[in-house]
C-alpha cells in the first residue's frame, strides 16, 4: 500500500477556505490533488460556495462534503471553520465512486437508490467495499436510509457516515458530492480497496431502567410512554439519579434542561448492545428526540460520564485500527455527535487528540454531527446518537 493522508483546518470566507484547501492539497499531493477529499464546514462557510470552488480547483478529486455543528482535526476542536481529510495513493490501492440525490423526506428508498445509481457494487481486484453515507437529518428517515442502503449493498455491507449539522440552528443542513450541494438529500460513496478499511463504533452509556414502551409518537416527538405523558414519566425514572447529579427535576432551571436531557438519554435494545437516542427538548409534556422514535419502540434510560465518553471514543478508534490487518493507520475520518461535545465541554478537545493517538498519531478530520451512521457485520448498526464512529484507512507499513 502507498496510501497517504493529510488533514487541513482553515477558516475565513468560503472562497478563502477553498483556496487554502486547494493550495494545501496541491502542495501535499501534486497539481491534481488527492484522490479523495472529505470536507466538513460550518455554516460560516456556506457549503455550496465552498464545495463549488473546491470542485473547480480540484476537478480530478472525489469530494464528499457536509455542513456541521463543529469540526476538528487531530490538532483539536474548532468552530466556524472547515476541517478536511485528503487521501491519496500513487498506485491503485482504492477506487471511489459516488452520487447525490434529493427527496429524502418524501421517499428515502428512491433517494438512496438514485444516489447509488450507476456505481459498481463490485470491482475486480478490489475485494473490500466500504460505503460512506452523508445525509440531511432534518429531512427525517435517517435510520431508514442507512438500513435501505445496507439492503442494497448486501449482507456484508459496511457503512460509515454522519448526519450534517448547521451550528445547532436546527433549520437547514446540507450534504455534497463533487460540488453538487443540497438539503433534503443523501450522498452515497463506495470505496473499493485492495486492503481493509476499518470502522469502529462505540458509545459510553449504561442503562439504569427497565425497558418501557412508547405509546404515542410522530416523527421525533414522543407524546406518551406506557400511556402516560412522556416528560412526567421520564422525569420520575431519572429523579433519583438526577438528584445525585445535582438537578432538581421539579423546579428545573431552563438553562440546565439541555444538560439534564443529554446526561440521561434514551436507548433502544439491539441484541446485547444499546443504540442511543438523544432527547433534545421538551414541548409541553412531550419530548423531542434527535431522530424518529416509532410507536411501540422499547427504550431504556441511560447515563454517562465525561470519562466514559472519552473512553468510548478511544475504543472506537482501537476497533477501527484493529480491522486494518496489521497495517499502520494512514488517516481517519471521525463522525462524532454534537451531544458528546456538549457533554464533554472542554474535555472534547482532549478526546479528539486521544483518538489520533490511538490511531498511531495519524491525521484525522471530522465533524460534530446530528447523528452518526455505522453498520459493521456483527456490530452496532444503523443510525446512532451520542456515539463515535471512526473510519480508518491503512498506510503502507504494518
Amino acid at each position: 500500500m502507498t496510501l497517504r493522508a493529510q488533514s487541513f483546518a482553515t477558516d475565513g470566507t468560503a472562497q478563502d477556505a477553498a483556496r487554502a484547501l486547494i493550495d494545501g492539497a496541491r502542495r501535499a499531493f501534486g497539481p491534481d490533488g488527492p484522490r479523495l477529499l472529505f470536507v466538513f464546514a460550518s455554516t460560516t462557510q456556506p457549503l455550496g460556495a465552498l464545495a463549488g470552488a473546491l470542485r473547480e480547483g480540484l476537478p480530478k478529486t472525489t469530494i464528499l462534503s457536509a455542513s456541521t455543528a463543529g469540526e476538528f482535526t487531530e490538532r483539536g476542536d474548532r468552530k466556524s471553520g472547515v476541517a478536511a481529510l485528503a487521501l491519496h495513493c500513487d498506485d491503485d490501492e482504492f477506487v471511489c465512486s459516488g452520487g447525490i440525490a434529493t427527496g429524502l423526506s418524501s421517499d428515502p428508498d428512491v433517494a438512496v437508490a438514485r444516489a447509488l445509481e450507476g456505481q459498481p457494487l463490485a470491482v475486480e481486484g478490489y475485494p473490500h467495499q466500504t460505503a460512506v453515507l452523508l445525509l440531511d437529518p432534518l429531512a427525517g428517515h435517517a435510520e431508514e436510509a442507512a438500513l435501505l442502503l445496507a439492503t442494497r449493498l448486501g449482507e456484508h455491507a459496511r457503512i460509515a457516515g454522519g448526519a450534517a449539522g448547521d451550528d445547532l440552528a436546527m433549520k437547514l443542513t446540507h450534504v455534497g458530492y463533487n460540488g453538487v450541494v443540497s438539503s433534503d438529500a443523501a450522498v452515497v460513496a463506495l470505496v473499493h480497496s485492495k486492503h481493509p478499511i476499518g470502522i469502529g463504533v462505540k458509545h459510553g452509556h449504561r442503562s439504569f431502567t427497565e425497558p418501557f414502551t412508547i405509546t404515542s409518537a410522530s416523527g421525533s416527538l414522543v407524546r406518551s410512554i406506557e400511556g402516560k405523558p412522556a416528560w412526567p414519566f421520564w422525569r420520575e425514572l431519572v429523579r433519583d439519579e438526577a438528584e445525585r447529579a445535582g438537578y432538581d427535576v421539579d423546579v428545573l432551571d431552563p438553562s440546565k434542561l439541555g444538560a439534564l436531557l443529554l446526561q440521561f438519554e434514551g436507548a433502544l435494545d439491539v441484541g446485547s448492545e444499546l443504540k442511543v437516542r438523544a432527547p433534545l427538548a421538551l414541548e409541553g409534556d412531550a419530548i423531542r428526540f434527535a431522530c424518529e422514535i416509532p410507536e411501540g419502540a422499547r427504550l431504556r434510560i441511560t447515563q454517562s460520564s465525561a470519562e466514559a465518553q472519552v473512553a468510548s471514543a478511544l475504543e472506537a478508534a482501537r476497533l477501527a485500527k484493529g480491522q486494518l490487518g496489521g497495517a499502520k493507520v494512514a488517516g481517519a475520518v471521525v463522525f462524532d455527535c454534537i451531544c458528546r461535545n456538549l457533554i464533554l465541554g472542554a474535555q472534547f478537545d482532549a478526546a479528539v487528540k486521544g483518538i489520533s493517538t490511538a490511531l498511531d498519531g495519524a491525521p484525522i478530520a471530522g465533524f460534530e454531527t446530528y447523528g452518526e451512521i455505522a453498520l459493521v457485520e456483527g456490530d452496532l448498526s444503523g443510525f446512532h446518537n451520542t456515539t463515535s464512529v471512526v473510519l480508518a484507512f491503512g498506510a503502507a507499513d504494518g
